[in-house]
């Protein structure tokens, strides 16, 4: 029994050491890496002749960014088991660590392949990417500094100069297998306190700093940060205390400066602002407002730096529709239709066809400007029965009409809202001089 067991344990034994043996004859090598900020040199021994004239094909880089996998790879071979390798980097981030693989490389034993795993961290001097001039900022808003090399996060907070503070991050990087890594080379500087308007601040990154692959700023990189000036909201539409608005107002905004966005709040709700030109915006309401009720729009803009002007408030009061007052609803939707109201009740629905097509900027509150018996465009011989003129831009008309006043289904040309003779002539007698006429979608 105890020669078994010693057996039994000589077998093992014997086991163990070839799988040793077979490693070593597989895995081992001698290494060294020199890095210089033009290549790394790596040096292997192999320790058995080399096949060298397939060895290329078994080399492989694998880099912790995807994406940045370009390398220029050259092979000297020293003598039949020792090779150089000579590799540059190929990508716009520099001072990489990466991964050289030798996979399965076959030696001149046969059934022997050798392999090995070495880490490269390349050398690169650090280089501030941008901003590279004046950057115009606003006063709270965060912008980005980005260089050539990765730089660990307390280097940059250690050796960042400026005469006011900075929260540091780094930015975000989504790789194309979809994971969120940080990104060490580029990072997010966000004001602790808002800037001063119309100052220069001067963000100096000191000689002296050391990125991740080993490398110094060799000398101070200065960054101007001009603060932008507020804009100015010069007018509004209702202005403030303004009495009498339509129920379903056209908002405006007048700009001072040039301006890349406007928002408005009314009693708390944000309206998203549409430019018109640089200097003016315009709000669109999803609903119509309520009469005789007090609202309070506050307005604000945006300028192309970020910087956002002071809150503008305007309170404003609607109109009354008491004592059953006539007035109208165009709904411009899917379903185009007339809503003729007495006071708050609906009274009529009258369906409609739309001429040419009509920009949003029409939408708003009107009242009628005058109306007639006829009208004619004579531009593109063509007219109706009973027409209500709501603005120089639109109207409502009885039947398309052709030069000879018959029924023309050439509508493309119509420049008003076409109904049908009868609700154009029942609307033409209930309709009065300043009517409120309300377009919207």
């Amino acid at each position: 029994m105890i020669k078994k067991s010693r057996m039994t344990y000589c077998v093992w034994a014997t086991f163990v050491v070839v799988i040793i043996i077979c490693w070593f004859l597989k895995c081992f090598n001698l290494s060294w890496v020199e890095s210089n900020t033009s290549y790394s040199k790596i040096t292997i021994n192999f320790l058995f002749p080399m096949q060298q004239e397939t060895f290329k094909e078994h080399i492989k880089l694998v880099s912790e960014r995807e994406g940045q996998t370009a390398f220029d790879c050259s092979v000297q071979w020293l003598n039949e088991q020792v090779v150089e390798l000579k590799l540059k980097e190929q990508n716009p981030l520099k001072g990489q660590k990466v991964q050289l693989i030798i996979d399965k490389a076959p030696s001149k034993i046969k059934g022997l392949t050798k392999s090995a795993k070495i880490p490269v961290q390349f050398k690169a001097d650090i280089q501030l990417l941008s901003p590279t001039s004046n950057l115009l900022i606003s006063s709270t808003s965060s912008f980005i500094v980005t260089f050539n090399t990765p730089i660990d996060i307390k280097q940059l907070s250690k050796w960042l100069q400026c005469d006011t503070a900075f929260n540091i991050e780094p930015c975000k990087l989504t790789t194309a297998s979809g994971k969120e890594i940080k990104d060490d080379t580029r990072y997010l500087l966000t004001p602790k306190t808002a800037l001063e308007n119309g100052k220069k601040y001067i963000l100096l990154l000191r000689a002296g700093m050391r990125s991740k692959s080993g490398t110094y700023l060799k000398q101070n990189q200065a960054i101007t940060l001009q603060v932008d000036q507020k804009p100015y909201i010069t007018k509004t539409y209702p202005i403030d205390g303004d009495k009498w608005i339509g129920l379903y107002p056209r908002i405006l905004l007048e700009s001072q400066e040039d301006i890349v966005g406007a928002e408005a709040y009314l009693n708390g709700n944000r309206v998203k602002g549409k430019l018109t030109d640089s200097k003016h915006a315009y709000f669109l309401l999803d609903g119509l407002l309520r009469p005789e009720t007090q609202y309070e729009l506050t307005f604000q803009t945006q300028v192309a730096s970020g910087e956002v002007s002071e809150p503008r408030q305007v309170h404003f009061t609607t109109t009354t529709i008491a004592n059953k007052r006539f007035w109208i609803e165009i709904r411009l939707g899917n379903q185009k239709q007339i809503y003729c109201y007495e006071g708050e009740k609906c009274i009529r629905i009258i369906p409609f066809e739309l001429g040419s097509k009509k920009d949003e900027r029409l939408l708003g509150t009107y009242y009628l400007q005058g109306k007639a018996e006829v009208y004619e465009d004579a531009e593109n011989n063509l007219g109706g029965n009973y027409w209500l003129m709501i603005s120089d831009q639109l109207g409502i008309q009885g039947q398309l009409r052709d030069a000879y006043w018959q029924p023309s289904e050439n509508k493309s040309l119509a420049k008003n809202i076409i109904v049908s003779d009868e609700d154009a002539l029942w609307l033409y007698k209930k309709s009065e001089s300043e009517t409120m006429v309300i377009v919207r979608k």
